[in-house]
């Protein structure tokens, strides 16, 4: 799994305005939570909210759903609703003039000889206000559907909420006074291939001309090294050369000395 990598800009993006209030390790752990998800926080996929002091990592439900396409063991669902005591059996639509009491979503894997039921009951994740006034049906329908799918697919969305299933606790985040913590920029790690590759074409090299042919290619390459492996190079490319031309012998023409005896 590699690590994920963001400019200094889109560090300072999520601080402020993504994860606000964050400390550095709960960045550190946001980033480990859109790295196993594989879900972008710059589309609201997921972000991470404090509650109570507490780190919540949030999806929205489309989130989780791809989360779980992408494994290709996704086999189905199904949801249901259920009433109160007037309408006590399990209906796959909801018609009723009233909330219902509880929904309930199926999610089938390929491989596994049994389902994964999440259930989801109206007074437990009611808000009270926006979308769960005027669509509760669908939007507890989320929540259960969103209970299933941590259970089908626990390793890719343990400890990863739905917005929805959080409503309800939603509370004021208050903005610091002081900035927002930047994580600082992952060092570019460089290429391996063509540093090896670098390496390997200054041991095979027999003349100083060939040294310089592969310096120039190292120039060209700059951007696919890191500096290190730049400087590395650049100090056996040195010492290979001094392998190539020995030291001169001292000069033994006495011509050459104006002031040397006759």
């Amino acid at each position: 799994m590699s690590a994920i990598t963001w400019t200094p800009e889109q560090q300072q993006l999520i601080s402020s305005n993504i994860a606000p209030g964050c400390t550095q390790d709960e960045l550190k752990l946001f980033a480990y939570a859109c790295q196993r998800t594989g879900l972008d926080p710059f589309s609201r996929q997921i972000y991470a909210i404090k509650r109570g002091g507490k780190l919540t990592i949030q999806a929205g439900i489309d989130g989780l759903r791809s989360i779980a396409e992408r494994s290709n063991e996704l086999d189905g669902s199904a949801t249901f609703w259920i009433g109160d005591a007037e309408n006590s059996q399990w209906s796959d639509v909801w018609l009723g003039t009233k909330p219902p009491a509880a929904a309930k979503t199926i999610i089938y894997r390929k491989g596994c000889s049994h389902s994964f039921v999440g259930v989801a009951r109206f007074q437990d994740y009611n808000a009270g206000q926006g979308l769960w006034s005027k669509m509760p049906s669908a939007m507890l329908a989320k929540c259960s559907e969103a209970l299933a799918l941590r259970k089908a697919f626990p390793a890719d969305m343990s400890g990863v909420y739905t917005v929805d299933e959080m409503e309800q606790e939603t509370v004021t985040v208050t903005a610091m006074a002081t900035p927002a913590p930047v994580l600082a920029p992952a060092a570019f790690a460089g290429d391996a291939k063509v540093f090896a590759a670098g390496k390997a074409a200054i041991a095979k090299s027999t003349t100083v001309q060939q040294l310089e042919d592969i310096a120039a290619r190292m120039e060209l390459r700059k951007n696919d090294l890191s500096q290190q492996q730049f400087d590395t190079l650049l100090e056996l490319s040195l010492l290979r050369e001094a392998e190539l031309v020995p030291p001169a012998a001292p000069s033994t023409d006495n011509d050459a000395d104006p002031f040397a005896d006759d």
